[in-house]
């Protein structure tokens, strides 16, 4: 066990217990309210009115197994909007989401947070992440307590994930041609059927259906990034937020990309696998025996976004650089070590140096001074400046020329902990975007040894290939430490403030100027005083661009 694992464990916090589910006891008003589809009771807790398991659409089951959501079905009565429901199907990874696991297919529920007598509020709806294979809007470190603190309605909503979100044989793409469907991005469908929702409902919440913005965080993020793409989202919302969206190259549905094959020539395989001779045995089969595993996506059987041309018409950097977007405000950034969530997948540097064409006497160059020489932070790193900073820049860059566009860079770290991290990973801005910092395991009072990152990187990634969370990219704070409070006021105020008016300073400062390649300025969310970055990296991200754009065949 590595030495953070021990530090998050001594402090008698279980990861899994962290997200548990709402407690059956209350001891506060239950008020009721009446949307489109029947009456809900829900509750009020933490200063908010919170309604859960709402449906937003019809279950996904039999028939409709691999269709696009279909509308909600009402009820008769009052419906308890009390606790949550279950997530979509996943596969356990232990120590994320065991209180999520196996989930069900019916799935397709959002949940409603608002202030008390909120009325005609800022929206925000947010998308989870999770890789399109694991999370739900349930969890608990989703619940905004510090964002509806700012007077605005939070929206959570779950989407089909894995193999039931994310599919497109031949079968089925030909019963989409002939039914005039979209096909293949059943989850991010099910993602836009949800502002449906949002727009026709959530005004009997409290809410303003126009002035909603959408927020998500890694697939989440993406998915963001997506819907600023689609057709098919246009005018459900109006001011869009991406963490840490990275944008590698998506695969076709019908036909081979980027040197990959087509997602209907994989996932036919995969149903003449299972001994299916049609559709309709596919959709007769079990949840369990068609539902993605953890060995499949390990094993890179699970294709996830695909491009569509319907729901997901390309990829977002060229659309972006095409002025393809919805023209709305656009907030978008990334954590210094979003490479962590490379190590699990990153060739060697040597490997990725000739997938990309680089040269290697310039790499070599470039990050002569970078801090960690083991293999798997560098190549991870190389990636992350390309696919994660870089893409960062070139989306902002591009939407700033049609919308008000900022973008950031989230370096703090609770102080006992910056000695042994490279830097904050892959979703630890979590916690103190949505203001509750007791939602995940806390830091230790007192800074320890410095640890060897290497060597927590190594454990990290024999953890992961044996089916176990790393806690070194579990977010962990310290809700006591003035710091770590500092960072919660920044951030929900930030976002919140962006929301109300497409701007993301508050109070007298404009300290965050919209974002253009030219100035190369960032909002900097660092330890210490506020501020901005330029040129972040420069020179590294740079390079990588080069290759990024060559790709996309962007200028």
């Amino acid at each position: 066990m590595s030495k953070i694992s021990k530090l998050i464990i001594a402090t008698g916090l279980s990861l899994a217990a962290l997200s548990a589910h709402a407690t059956d006891v209350y001891h506060q008003p239950r008020p009721i309210l009446e949307t489109k589809n029947g009456k809900l009771q829900g509750v009020e807790t933490q200063g908010m009115v919170v309604y859960r398991n709402i449906p937003y659409a019809a279950p996904p089951v039999g028939d409709l197994r691999w269709r696009p959501p279909q509308p909600a079905q009402s009820w008769s009565g009052v419906r308890d909007a009390s606790r949550f429901g279950e997530a979509c199907v996943q596969f356990l990874v232990d120590g994320l989401n065991n209180e999520l696991v196996p989930g069900s297919e019916d799935c397709l529920k959002l949940n409603v947070y608002a202030p008390k007598n909120a009325k005609n509020r800022p929206v925000m709806v947010w998308i989870h992440g999770g890789g399109l294979v694991e999370g739900s809007g349930s969890e608990r470190y989703y619940i905004p307590t510090g964002l509806v603190a700012e007077d605005v309605v939070v929206v959570t909503i779950d989407y089909r994930i894995g193999r039931f979100g994310f599919f497109a044989p031949t079968e089925l793409v030909e019963e989409a041609k002939k039914n005039n469907e979209p096909v293949g991005n059943y989850g991010v469908m099910d993602q836009i059927q949800a502002l449906k929702w949002v727009r026709d409902n959530i005004a009997t919440f409290g809410g303003d259906p126009n002035n909603v913005t959408i927020f998500g965080q890694s697939a989440g993020g993406r998915s963001v990034t997506w819907l600023m793409t689609s057709p098919a989202s246009k005018g459900l919302f109006h001011k869009a937020i991406a963490q840490s969206p990275q944008q590698l190259p998506m695969r076709d549905v019908s036909k081979p990309r980027h040197g990959k094959p087509s997602v209907e020539e994989s996932d036919t395989k995969f149903m003449a696998s299972l001994g299916a001779k049609s559709l309709k045995d596919l959709r007769a089969m079990p949840t369990d025996q068609v539902a993605l595993t953890t060995k499949q996506y390990f094993t890179g059987e699970f294709d996830g976004e695909m491009v569509d041309g319907q729901i997901i018409i390309g990829d977002s950097i060229p659309m972006f650089a095409e002025g393809k977007q919805h023209k709305v405000p656009f907030m978008v950034g990334t954590l210094s070590w979003d490479a962590s969530f490379f190590i699990m997948g990153a060739p060697p540097v040597d490997a990725y140096i000739k997938k990309m064409g680089q040269d290697p006497k310039i790499v070599a160059k470039l990050y002569a001074n970078y801090k960690w020489r083991c293999q798997l932070a560098l190549s991870s790193q190389m990636m992350a400046d390309g696919w994660y900073t870089g893409a960062v820049k070139l989306l902002a860059d591009s939407a700033n020329k049609y919308a008000p566009s900022y973008a950031y860079y989230y370096s703090f770290m609770t102080p006992t902990l910056k000695a042994s991290f490279i830097g904050p990973a892959h979703t630890f801005e979590l916690p103190y975007v949505f203001g509750d910092l007791a939602t995940v395991p806390r830091a230790p009072a007192k800074a320890g040894k410095p640890a060897d990152p290497c060597t927590e990187i190594d454990q990290a990634f024999k953890e992961v290939k044996a089916n176990k969370w790393a806690s070194i990219w579990f977010p962990v704070t310290a809700p006591n430490n003035r710091e770590d409070i500092s960072m919660k006021e920044q951030l929900t105020k930030s976002w919140t403030a962006f929301a109300k008016t497409g701007n993301p300073n508050y109070g007298k400062r404009e300290i965050w100027p919209r974002y253009d390649l030219a100035t190369d300025t960032m909002r900097e969310f660092a330890n210490g005083k506020q501020g901005v970055v330029k040129n972040l990296n420069k020179d590294r991200v740079d390079y990588q661009l080069q290759f990024i754009k060559a790709l996309y065949q962007v200028k």
